[in-house]
């Protein structure tokens, strides 16, 4: 059998190991030492803190999986061929919160947005178990009668049997229906069942160079806070025939996850929705060499185009 290390590097290795105190079994005792002596306690294990907002995303993790599960096996999910035909209604109506006038530190802002950000969820089964599990996108409660706004990608997965929203103060319940979508703009207005919830009002306050929030859910990091700035608006060309659409770069960090999260101001207002990143490579064809990722999301404006 071959080893990892030649003999004299095992000797050193060997050495360096007895030196640290990590070689134990011939090691001898100090002078006057009781080898009698209790053993010291074993140390205890780290516990958490609970400090304000904590989260775990393990427990999320699962309370996501036990309710889709519980939600399918009752029949109270809405199957997801119903809510694809729902994607061709373009307008809806409904009432929308006014904007506060009064800024907000950043956490004032996630106290007061937090219960209104929503984790979208669509199901699919892995291959190590036969148990559903819930693949994670955002969103945010746009009324408290249970209409919320998302990505139109986050909605347009046919794979998964139906959708699912939790709430950041932990509420989990169904998507009941999609009340006006526009894939061109990459947009969909959803009601979600129930109501009571804690709405983030829509605001056009967000000209180039002014603060913004993001608080979304990368790669399953729940409720994850990201300050920058809007950077720049840009024009981009759509294919068949999609026409143009404005796009709204901004400098906060968000990730896979993050599609359909607000994008807040300084007031919390939302000024738009987290939508898509383009990395920019010195050398793309390798993909080497990563020097910028652009941030892009749709302006507040795509959301009240499809609010008669």
């Amino acid at each position: 059998m071959l080893s990892c290390h030649p003999p004299e590097c095992a000797k050193s290795w060997s050495l360096a190991l007895a030196v640290a105190g990590l070689l134990t079994a011939s090691v001898a005792r100090l002078p006057g030492e009781d080898k009698n002596a209790a053993k010291p306690a074993p140390a205890p294990p780290a516990q958490p803190l609970s400090l304000p907002g904590e989260v775990s995303d393990e427990q999320l993790e699962d309370q996501l999986d036990n309710a889709a599960d519980r939600l399918l096996k009752s029949g109270q999910a809405v199957k997801m061929s119903e809510l694809l035909r729902q994607l061709y209604r373009r307008s809806c109506s409904i009432a929308l919160p006014k904007a506060s006038t009064n800024k907000l530190s950043a956490a004032e802002l996630v106290t007061r947005s937090r219960a209104g950000v929503l984790v979208i969820g669509d199901l699919y089964k892995c291959k190590k178990c036969p148990r559903w599990h819930v693949g994670v996108s955002s969103g945010f409660m746009l009324n408290d009668a249970g209409a919320c706004a998302t990505c139109y990608h986050v909605v347009n997965v046919s794979e998964s049997p139906t959708l699912i929203a939790m709430t950041g103060d932990g509420r989990i319940v169904p998507v009941r229906e999609v009340l006006a979508a526009n894939p061109h703009t990459d947009v969909a207005i959803l009601r979600l069942d129930g109501a009571g919830y804690t709405p983030l009002p829509l605001d056009a306050e967000a000209a180039i160079g002014l603060p913004v929030r993001v608080l979304s859910h990368p790669d399953d990091h729940f409720f994850t806070l990201s300050e920058g700035i809007i950077s720049r608006y840009v024009s981009i060309p759509l294919q068949k025939k999609g026409g143009t659409v404005t796009m709204m770069a901004i400098t906060a960090d968000f990730g896979a996850g993050s599609s359909g999260a607000p994008v807040l101001n300084e007031r919390g207002g939302v000024v738009g929705m987290v939508n898509n990143t383009q990395s920019l490579y010195y050398d793309p064809k390798r993909g080497k060499d990563l020097q910028m990722v652009f941030k892009h999301c749709l302006p507040s404006q795509y959301i009240r185009e499809l609010i008669r």
